[in-house]
């Protein structure tokens, strides 16, 4: 123990080293398979949240071999050994042997060979990713290099680009260098020309200026030569010429000459005023205060003259300036006049244009209000004639509704004669008729389906298509909500599509099989040699192949040649009932030749037909002799009863999904019907008229809402016509195009039927509705509700794996023995 203790002091003495270089992920294989440690040990070390690093985890592996005691520590130097040689030869001083000794104590050689192919293994797988590492790496360094030959190339195109841009540039500067010197040239030259401009303009100021100078000399020169002319003109002139006639410029001259007189007289009297008082006389005293006197009002003249000279030079001075002033504001006003010459000449020539486009614009409104004038005009002849259409239209209406009564009246009357026809071949006599007058190419919802084909007749009434039957034993409505489980089995037993078939489906079937089943039905009933006993017709032979009516021979007695009549058995007797409660005689005319086969009250009864079938074949049937009645007391009492006590009793009783709309009826109590609507029809004789009484059900909950009437089969298969007539040619054919596109695309798995054997008799006669040009055109489409109580699988799949997934389901052990693919 103390040399276990020794050895481990020299570990933890080497701890931080060994810590820092080992990989605990590296030990830990070869330290279980030496059973030191268990999985959940290496677990913890290797993946526990508190070990990050890989230094903590070789302290904790180390914690726990030391916990071990002396195996842990041997196995710690053997993994040292075997791992790292150099901290074994460190710890212990002796080389590494790499003898495995403690896996041989443990497991032994087979758990050596077995550690050492895990070894190998390991190295191998190592190997392997140095290998994929290294080729990784080849690939990716030629990868590099192919890049870097790239990068060279282009490194020696962006070079070149380079020297170019380098040229470019110097080029660029070069010629910013001649830019900018032209630019210099052209400022200095702009400056020289606005200083050649402004010195221009100061010498045409300075000639102005010269030339008003010139003109005021020569206006002087003017004055000067006018009063040159004066002086002359006063010169030259007599002495004696008043002073009146002279003029202004004589003023002068004048007070100039006075002036030297007045000068002369007063220095006289001044030398005669020298002379001593006494010597002069009393007159020259009076002469020289007279003379005085003048000389003083002389000079006062004298005054004012000198001021009025003054004010009048003062005068031509300030005219000289206005006139100056004046002639300065009439070459700024020649220069104005000048400038609004031309702006007046570009405004005219402005408005010319304008004028023009007005013209223009004038012309276009003038012909937009003649094209407006004329639309109004097309726009008020297209509301009389769309006036006058409507009025055509109603005409036209009113003729088609004389047409289709007319026509009705036409198929009712060839049918009559067909059937006298009929009659007069010797064809067979029916004993018993029953009628779907629906067809069923419409899509299924979740609730209601198209009913499937019956294996008796007896159960319903059979479409023409062989895809349909609607079962009226007692209570149709109750008994079709009720699945049963070996029915459900095979509703949902491996349907890998919708079930039933949508109208793609249908129609693919009909163009597929076409009238064979039929065929193989007639000719198996002609080699049975069944003989029935009655027969019955429809009205018209063209509305019993549109409703594909299915007959049920069930007598087994021969039938009578019946010998024409003119009267039919429906103005002799009355009947009540449909296809729910059966058809039961009401009333018999008193002395009728109905009264010969003694029928009476309560002896009739068509089985599985409405009364509105029942009605028009008594309507087109004149032989009473060949009826077979039935006595039904206990059917017939519930029906009297409620008659009599005038309670409201339905004795028809099926469902149909409406193929049209009835959205604008004329009656007001008609029912308004959108498309794929169900409808449950409770009469189909409302009222003694030929118009089915029904009620709108809700899909999901079943039960009826609100009632109304409808029109019956033949009258919505004629509105149905008219509607198709009125689509474009176009659309229909594209929608029939969509629904063949959609039911090729689609295959669905059938449970397969039994074979009929060839001496099975048949139990339903098919009439063949191939030569029915308008088969499609089915206003009503029989349904029945159906009620699953286990929901059954569907697989959606995607069209590229359809078939291959109903191949693998095929390719089962059971499943072609109860299975067929079919298309649709």
């Amino acid at each position: 123990e103390e040399a276990e203790d020794t050895a481990w002091e020299k570990i933890e003495n080497a701890r931080h080293q060994l810590t820092r270089t080992l990989n605990p992920a590296k030990l830990t294989p070869y330290l279980r398979q030496c059973r030191v440690i268990d999985e959940q040990d290496e677990e913890e070390v290797l993946n526990s949240c508190r070990f990050p690093c890989k230094s903590n985890q070789t302290g904790y592996l180390m914690d726990i071999l030391r916990r071990r005691g002396k195996r842990g520590y041997e196995a710690f130097l053997e993994s040292l050994e075997f791992y790292y040689p150099e901290h074994y030869t460190r710890l212990t001083g002796r080389e590494p042997a790499q003898r495995c000794s403690m896996i041989l104590d443990e497991e032994g050689p087979e758990g050596l060979t077995q550690f050492l192919m895990m070894e190998v293994k390991k190295v191998r797988a190592q190997r392997k990713e140095h290998l994929l590492k290294e080729h990784q790496l080849q690939v990716k360094n030629q990868a590099l290099e192919q890049e870097q030959a790239r990068m060279e190339q282009q490194l020696q195109e962006l070079l070149k680009v380079q020297e170019r841009c380098q040229r470019l540039r110097e080029e660029w500067d070069s010629n910013s260098m001649e830019l900018l010197r032209l630019k210099d040239e052209n400022y200095m030259m702009a400056m020289r020309y606005a200083q050649l401009c402004e010195e221009k303009n100061m010498a045409v100021l300075r000639s102005r200026d010269l030339q008003l100078v010139v003109d005021q000399l020569k206006c002087k020169v003017t004055s000067l030569e006018e009063e040159c002319s004066l002086l002359r003109k006063q010169a030259s002139a007599p002495p004696q010429r008043e002073p009146e006639e002279r003029g202004h410029t004589d003023a002068v001259s004048e007070l100039w000459a006075e002036n030297q007189r007045l000068t002369a007289s007063l220095q006289e009297l001044q030398a005669m005023l020298q002379v001593p008082d006494g010597t002069v006389p009393g007159s020259e005293k009076i002469l020289l205060d007279i003379l005085e006197h003048d000389w003083k009002e002389a000079q006062d003249d004298r005054q004012d003259l000198c001021q009025k000279l003054n004010s009048l030079q003062n005068e031509l001075q300030w005219a000289e300036e206005l006139r100056d002033k004046y002639l300065q504001e009439v070459e700024d006003l020649q220069l104005k006049y000048r400038t609004l010459q031309k702006d007046c000449d570009l405004y005219k020539h402005r408005m010319n244009t304008v004028l023009l486009q007005l013209e223009e614009i004038e012309k276009e409104r003038d012909q937009a209000i003649q094209s407006r004038d004329g639309v109004q005009l097309q726009y008020s002849q297209s509301l009389i004639e769309k006036d006058q259409y409507r009025k055509r239209v109603r005409a036209l209406e009113e003729e088609r509704d004389e047409l289709l009564s007319k026509l009705s009246q036409t198929e009712g009357l060839n049918s009559t004669l067909e059937a006298q026809l009929q009659r007069c071949q010797g064809s067979r006599s029916l004993s018993k008729m029953c009628s779907s007058s629906y067809s069923l190419c419409s899509n299924l919802s979740s609730t209601w389906s198209l009913i499937d084909n019956p294996t008796s007749f007896t159960t319903g009434v059979v479409d023409a298509l062989g895809v349909s039957v609607i079962p009226f034993p007692g209570d149709s409505a109750i008994q079709s909500m009720e699945v049963t489980p070996d029915s459900e089995k095979d509703i949902n037993r491996l349907s890998t599509f919708p079930f039933p078939p949508c109208i793609g489906s249908i129609l693919r079937r009909q163009r597929e099989e076409r009238c064979m089943p039929y065929k193989s039905s007639i000719n198996t009933l002609r080699h049975g040699g069944l003989r029935k006993c009655s027969e019955l017709w429809l009205l018209d032979l063209a509305f019993l192949l549109a409703r594909s009516l299915v007959v049920q021979l069930t007598s087994m007695s021969h039938p009578s040649n019946p010998s024409p009549l003119k009267k039919s058995l429906g103005a002799d007797i009355s009947i009540l009932g449909g296809n729910r409660t059966g058809i039961y005689v009401q009333w018999v005319k008193p002395g009728s030749r109905l009264k010969v086969p003694s029928l009476k009250e309560q002896v009739l009864s068509l089985e599985n037909c409405t009364r509105e079938v029942a009605y028009l074949s008594l309507l087109h049937w004149d032989e009473p002799s060949s009826l077979v009645f039935h006595l039904d007391l206990e059917g017939y009492q519930p029906l009297r009863e409620a008659l009599e006590e005038g309670k409201k009793f339905s004795g028809d009783s099926f469902y149909v999904r409406t193929n049209l709309s009835l959205l604008e009826p004329s009656d007001p109590y008609a029912l308004c019907v959108k498309r794929r609507e169900i409808l449950h029809v409770t009469d189909t004789m409302h009222k003694g008229r030929l118009e089915w009484y029904c009620s709108r059900v809700d899909p999901l909950t079943m039960r009826d809402l609100d009632k109304g009437t409808v029109p019956n089969y033949s009258r919505a298969h004629q509105l149905l016509k008219i509607q198709e007539k009125g689509q474009m040619p176009g659309q229909q054919r594209g929608h029939r195009n969509n629904l063949k596109k959609r039911a090729l695309d689609q295959l669905r798995l059938v449970k397969s039927k039994p074979q009929r054997s060839p001496e099975q008799p048949p139990q339903q006669l098919w009439l063949d509705p191939c030569s029915d040009t308008d088969m499609n055109l089915k206003p009503y489409s029989l349904v029945r509700p159906v009620v699953v109580k286990t929901p059954r699988p569907v697989v959606l799949s995607p069209n590229c794996i359809a078939p291959r997934l109903i191949r693998n389901l095929l390719d089962l052990p059971t499943s072609r023995l109860d299975f067929h693919v079919c298309p649709a």
